[in-house]
């Protein structure tokens, strides 16, 4: 409890000027002890585990799962470029009775097989490998750029996170205080040794803390599912 001690020795009621005085340095000094206590957000951070996040989130998140695939495709359609050599060959095959001979319009007679050559396809054939080969460039190369994005994405969602938890804990020590200077104020107005002004501005003050708890709690939670969507986990999962 932070001064209560300071606010105790002093009497409203002789000394109003200098009660005053005192209950704004107790906020003073409070608030700036809770701020000094959590002055930065980098101590907070977890290098190690950050890089948990980002190796769980590109193993479970869909959309690198696409790209994976997307590159799966592009490498088969490589393989089949160069092994559809038979695209250009056709076979045909005819069978011709020998009841169809005849005096004025002799024809060939039994099986005939014919074997026709795509020569277009041919020449085609070297453009056809080299453009999978390239579809297949662009798939790895977009591939890699998500990975870049969604780290950078887990990073920033991550940072984000560990800023509401940081502003969480200093508006819960900031609470702390001020609910002490407000239990201090209620007795005293209960005996008579503060004003209502002043008894009524300390029960405001801390009601408003109290709702400021309830938005950064609100703010952590939000946090922490928009960094739970790109994992595909819990962070309590993530050891």
């Amino acid at each position: 409890m932070l001064f209560s001690s300071a606010v105790m020795a002093f009497n409203s009621k002789y000394y109003p000027k200098l009660y005053k005085l005192v209950l704004c340095i107790v906020f003073i000094v409070g608030f700036q002890c809770s701020i000094q206590s959590q002055e930065s957000l980098i101590p907070e951070l977890s290098y190690p585990f950050l890089e948990k996040l980002i190796f769980t989130a590109k193993q479970n998140y869909p959309r690198v799962k696409t790209f994976d695939r997307r590159v799966s495709i592009a490498n088969l359609n490589v393989q089949k470029a160069k092994m559809s050599w038979l695209d250009f060959f056709s076979f045909s095959a005819f069978y011709s009775p020998s009841t169809s001979v005849t005096l004025t319009n002799a024809t060939l007679t039994g099986v005939q097989i014919g074997l026709f050559v795509n020569l277009g396809l041919i020449a085609q054939k070297p453009n056809t490998v080299k453009l999978s080969k390239e579809e297949l460039a662009i798939a790895r190369l977009a591939a890699d750029e998500y990975l870049i994005t969604i780290e950078t994405e887990v990073k920033s969602r991550y940072f984000r996170y560990m800023r509401a938890l940081t502003s969480l804990k200093i508006k819960t020590q900031i609470s702390i205080d001020v609910n002490a200077v407000y239990k201090q104020m209620k007795y005293k107005f209960e005996r008579g040794e503060a004003t209502f002004l002043d008894y009524s501005t300390s029960l405001t003050q801390n009601a408003k803390q109290k709702e400021d708890i309830i938005d950064a709690e609100s703010e952590v939670l939000l946090a922490k599912n928009s960094l739970e969507e790109l994992l595909g986990k819990k962070l309590e999962e993530i050891k």
